[in-house]
């Protein structure tokens, strides 16, 4: 018979819930009832309707499924050059004195909840414009994120128009140097700045040792998904794999208590890792 998605309680999408936190420590509240069920409503129709709580116990052993649920209900927003201080200060201020410190060691960035790639692609832009006044320049960017069908998005290099045609407002130089229109509608981003990318599965629960050393780190819009415990947990991970005096970028609602000793406050939604 049908699983009725409709009528499940509140107290049967707790488990739910429970499980995508297990999985990746992301909290979603009970109130987004509506939201969970409509992108859960569409994997179980596929499944031939299951019983919830068969799915849920199968979401135990099944890693391929896993990934699937992880992927319909994780939450993807982002946008090109966000935060106009932010990059104001990343490269009018930031960029200039790591080059000038390190030399010819090349800047390790790291997007850290990728998304469908257009902030690492504006980091990839904003050292690219950066290189064109220091040739002897080097960076590298890295691009994670826990959903693999976003991911993927952003390692096509592949952009729509909505997402485009601010960029192509804001920064009509950038939009001019590194897209073009592609035929079914889309914008294709340059080939220089795709292969400054590197594309990677991550869950920011789990360690990220693997991809350290990292000089700055953008987290945007991340850990307001987590709860107090998870986001101290992320923050020290985060710290782990950077070196002293690297940075690390919140989102506009995030910050970081007074009390952590991993990172000194710099600006607004920018802190330092201290030595």
């Amino acid at each position: 018979m049908p699983n009725k998605v409709d009528e499940i309680e509140d107290e049967q999408v707790q488990p739910v819930l429970d499980t995508l936190r297990l999985l990746t420590g992301i909290t979603i509240p009970v109130q987004k009832k509506t939201m969970v069920l409509f992108r859960l409503r569409k994997r179980l129709v596929q499944l031939k309707h299951p019983p919830l709580p068969d799915y849920l116990a199968t979401l135990r052993h099944d890693k391929k499924e896993q990934q699937v649920f992880i992927n319909l209900l994780t939450t993807n927003e982002t946008s090109f050059f966000r935060t106009k201080r932010v990059w104001d200060f990343f490269q009018e201020e930031w960029l200039p004195q790591f080059h000038k410190q390190s030399g010819s060691a090349t800047l390790k960035a790291w997007s850290a909840a990728a998304s469908t790639g257009e902030e690492a692609a504006s980091i990839a832009m904003a050292c690219l414009d950066f290189q064109l006044r220091q040739p002897g320049f080097r960076f590298q960017v890295l691009a994670t994120d826990v959903d693999t069908d976003v991911l993927a998005k952003a390692e096509s290099g592949c952009f729509r128009e909505v997402s485009v045609s601010r960029l192509r407002e804001t920064h009509p130089t950038c939009y001019q140097r590194y897209f073009k229109p592609s035929p079914n509608g889309m914008y294709r981003m340059d080939a220089k700045v795709m292969r400054s990318i590197r594309f990677a599965v991550h869950n920011l629960m789990t360690s990220p040792i693997a991809l350290m050393p990292q000089d700055v780190v953008f987290l945007r819009n991340v850990l307001i998904y987590f709860r107090e415990e998870e986001q101290g947990q992320i923050i020290q991970k985060i710290a782990e794999c950077l070196n002293p005096g690297s940075l690390l970028i919140l989102g506009e609602s995030e910050c970081l208590t007074a009390s952590n000793s991993l990172f000194t406050f710099v600006k607004p939604q920018i802190y330092r890792r201290t030595a």
